[in-house]
């Protein structure tokens, strides 16, 4: 077959293929063709496409105007096709584009014409197509390009061209930059421009001539993981003399394990910069005089990452107004060095891990305005009066994601506060008295995640100005819920999900009249009265998805419809169990007159009853409701309650009792929501193992996972049965099973794990994970029958001494987790031929190449 016939016959392919493998993403605006196999573009491409993603294709050449139908695209991406060759004016006709991306594609040649077309480009991305110099790119006609972006290429030099003055972005990291010579950054020097942000970090620098830098202002100059050793460092930053830069970032790429320690001089080279913001990754001070800060006298923003505090807790006053420490080895918060930059109009100090207390206050901040102590591991008895003392202007106070803040009304005593984030940390006090009464003006509240439980109405007193309220995840007593949003006038966003409610009072959102947004979504109500919609006249956002709504009442769809023809442009009421049956008829045809763009995610809107419909989405509902069916459906109604009662009484007797219980567990709520990667069923001797090895390095990790765990997620004044099915077994995906002799002697543990077998049993959407902690007898092991017969059957864990081992331990358990609700059927991969064999020295190597 000859070259044309070949490729009419590519195109005919590729035209019929498209319609198949590609995914509208926006209705005739936005066409994901990822890995489609395409060897050509598709022919029948939309005029009015402005995203086009045909990333994964081999597309291998690109010819003359092959995108000259598709005139109005905005974004192309063509991510690793195999492009080895670009012809002339391939990209003419383009003139709106403002994004291309030709990451991972080896070009040999780019000509003069390779971009022609391309008037408005904006961003450029060539990361990995084997440029050996910036020259190659024929970028002199892109005169609005702003961001280019060469990283992980073959760059030796850095030789800035005189056509791309108008850049705002240069990324050149991961090249193999070794030497910066004084006429690389000539053309920088006579453009005299100050907005560019020169990228390079992690490449190889070994020397960089003095004055290189000189007379040249940049926005940020990146040189992270660009110097092996102190020495290096310092005579590199002596060199950048006479540079000026809004943002310096030094030291380590990311965390790395070849530290970089300060030693006198080290930083010296600061002194011949005029530098804002400065950010020093990854160095760690043993000296104790600071001799460098007499040249940050200028720095504003003083950021310090992974690394030490030693050498600064002495140091002086200065005049930086923003401090930021990130992973840093520091168990406490440092108040007496904080306190001595008086000018602080920002503090920082977020995700220290070791960071559990905070001793001393940070007084006489007279300035301060924000204060970030979020994701740390503190433990705070009692807040805030203590730390904050004499901070009259602070606004914006975040202590999420910590362990434990005991809050006390007389403590929040902060006028000018207008934010306050607390959320995903246990808090003491808040529900049951009126903490927040001094705050009135906050205006943003989150407490979501906190597992607070509001007992008194003036929960929220003194919270006249608040517009925004997060508290998903805490839970209200009935008595209360009507009343305790009275004084919240000025909201406009009330998050409410995951709250357990059954039931909203009428007068819940009476006095809400400026509510905007209202999320009721993965409650257990099983209606939604009109009256309770009636007073929110400005509501745009409503959401009641995930609850146990059959349908809605006529009242509830007429208001709902009232709303929408006014101000609502959002309205979810997906993944609930809905009856398609005559007697929701009435809501099965409101349904089908909406509009999908303000119903959302109508495609999760499915029958659950009558049977024969299940699944079916409800705008396909099309109901013959005649006499003759209520008849019918009388008859299978009475024969249904029938064998229910046959049921019921074989759930009593004692054998059947725990399977019964789960079943009915089962079908109550088929679409619980799995909020936790994984149930850990363990002996309570065995919880400091738990807490120091398995909790830290699977929630703190990378990736990172949500565990349920008996003595901190459990509902208290339940019983552990309820809470073993609802909270642990139903709302997880996996069950991570630690098997000790502890484990063996417990009848805890052993209920449990029948229940976790059963309920995989019913369901099959429960992995099951086991971790031999340590050797079992075998004569007690044989005693826990379904225990026996499953290490007997099945792969599992084994927590052993020696590194290597414990690497490759992480990296099974971590693997497993990530299969989610597959993991039971993943498990028999967990081990390998390694198991028995780390005497063998090939298997060992196999191991650590599948550790890097």
């Amino acid at each position: 077959m000859d070259r044309p016939l070949i490729l009419l016959f590519s195109l005919w392919f590729v035209f019929h293929r498209a319609g198949s493998c590609c995914k509208e993403e926006i209705l005739q605006m936005s066409l994901n063709c990822c890995n489609c196999n395409f060897s050509v573009v598709p022919l029948n491409l939309s005029k009015n496409l402005r995203r086009l993603d045909l990333s994964f294709n081999p597309l291998h050449r690109l010819y003359n105007k092959q995108f000259s139908l598709v005139s109005k695209l905005q974004l192309l991406d063509l991510t690793r096709c195999s492009i080895i060759s670009i012809e002339d004016n391939t990209f003419s006709g383009l003139d709106k584009l403002h994004t291309l991306i030709l990451t991972g594609n080896q070009v040999k040649n780019w000509s003069p014409l390779t971009l022609s077309g391309l008037s408005f480009l904006n961003r450029l991305i060539v990361v990995e197509t084997s440029l050996t110099s910036l020259s190659e790119l024929p970028l002199g006609q892109l005169t609005l390009l702003q961001e280019l972006n060469a990283a992980r290429n073959l760059l030796k030099t850095l030789h800035v061209p005189s056509f791309l003055f108008s850049l705002h972005t240069l990324d050149l990291r991961a090249n193999q930059i070794t030497e910066i010579k004084e006429n690389d950054l000539v053309n920088l020097q006579n453009a005299n421009i100050s907005h560019l942000s020169l990228i390079l970090s992690k490449n190889p620098i070994q020397h960089i001539s003095p004055g290189a830098f000189r007379f040249i202002s940049l926005q940020i100059l990146d040189l992270k993981g660009c110097f092996s050793n102190a020495d290096i460092m310092k005579a590199n930053l002596n060199a950048l003399s006479g540079l000026r830069s809004g943002k310096l970032v030094i030291g380590h790429y990311r965390n790395s394990l070849n530290k970089i320690y300060f030693d006198n001089g080290l930083l010296k080279g600061l002194c011949g910069m005029d530098v804002e913001e400065l950010t020093i990754n990854g160095i760690y001070f043993t000296s104790s005089k600071p001799p460098f800060f007499d040249c940050i006298k200028n720095i504003t923003f003083f950021r310090l990452i992974n690394t030490n505090l030693e050498i600064l807790l002495n140091s002086s006053a200065s005049n930086i107004e923003k401090l930021e420490l990130k992973y840093c080895l520091i168990p406490r918060v440092p108040s007496t060095f904080i306190t001595k930059f008086i000018y602080l109009k920002e503090i920082r100090i977020t995700d220290n891990r070791r960071l559990h207390d905070f001793y001393g206050d940070i007084r006489n901040l007279t300035k301060l305005e924000l204060l970030d102590l979020s994701s740390n591991k503190l433990h705070l008895e009692s807040c805030c009066a203590n730390i904050i003392y004499n901070v009259p202007v602070l606004q914006h106070l975040n202590f999420s994601f910590n362990i434990h803040i005991g809050l006390r009304s007389v403590y929040l005593n902060m006028p000018h506060l207008r934010s306050l984030d607390l959320s995903h940390t246990k808090l003491e006090g808040v529900g049951q008295f009126p903490i927040f009464k001094l705050l009135g003006n906050l205006t943003y509240l989150d407490l979501s995640h906190t597992s607070c439980h509001f007992l008194i109405h003036c929960s929220f007193c003194g919270l006249d100005s608040l517009e925004q309220l997060y508290i998903s995840h805490t839970t209200f007593s009935a008595e209360i819920l009507g009343l305790v949003f009275q004084n919240l006038t000025q909201l406009r966003i009330l998050d409410m999900s995951s709250c357990s409610l059954q039931h909203i009072p009428t007068e819940t959102f009476a006095h809400l009249i400026l509510l905007q947004v209202l999320d009721l979504s993965k409650n257990r109500l099983l209606e939604f009265k009109s009256s309770v919609l009636n007073p929110l006249i400005a509501l745009t956002i409503l959401d009641i998805s995930a609850n146990n709504f059959q349908g809605l009442s006529e009242d509830t769809t007429q208001i709902i419809s009232q709303k929408i023809s006014q101000n609502m442009a959002k309205f979810n009421i997906s993944q609930n169990p809905y009856d398609c049956s005559c007697s929701q008829q009435t809501f099965l045809l409101w349904v089908r007159e909406q509009n999908n763009r303000v119903l959302r995610f109508s495609e999760l809107m499915v029958c659950k009853t009558p049977e024969y419909l299940h699944g079916l989405q409800l705008s396909d509902v099309n109901l013959n409701c005649s006499l003759s069916l209520y008849i019918f459906a009388g008859v299978f109604a009475i024969v249904i309650s029938s064998l229910f009662a046959v049921f019921v009484y074989r759930c009593y007797s004692q054998k059947y009792f725990y399977l019964c219980y789960l079943s009915c567990q089962t079908h109550k709520n088929n679409f619980t929501e799995k909020d936790y990667d994984a149930f850990v069923i363990h002996s309570s001797l065995d919880e400091e193992w738990v807490k120091e090895q398995l909790v830290p390095k699977l929630e703190d990790g990378n990736p990172s996972f949500q565990l349920c765990l008996h003595y901190r997620d459990f509902l208290p004044g339940i019983p552990i049965t309820s809470n073993i099915v609802n909270e642990g077994i139903r709302r997880s995906r996996n069950a991570l099973i630690i098997v000790s002799q502890n484990f063996i002697e417990s009848k805890w543990c052993s209920f449990e794990f029948e229940m976790v077998m059963s309920w995989q049993f019913l369901e099959s959407q429960c992995g099951v994970i086991v971790i031999v902690l340590e050797a079992v007898k075998d004569a007690q092991l044989k005693q826990m029958i379904g225990l026996n017969k499953y290490l007997r059957k099945n792969t599992y864990l084994k927590w052993t001494d020696g590194y290597l081992e414990r690497k490759v331990f992480w990296m099974r358990l971590t693997e497993a987790l990530r299969q989610g609700s597959q993991t039971s059927r993943y498990a028999p991969q967990l081990e390998d031929t390694c198991e028995d064999m780390l005497c063998d020295k090939q298997c060992e190597q196999n191991k650590m190449n599948l550790e890097k």
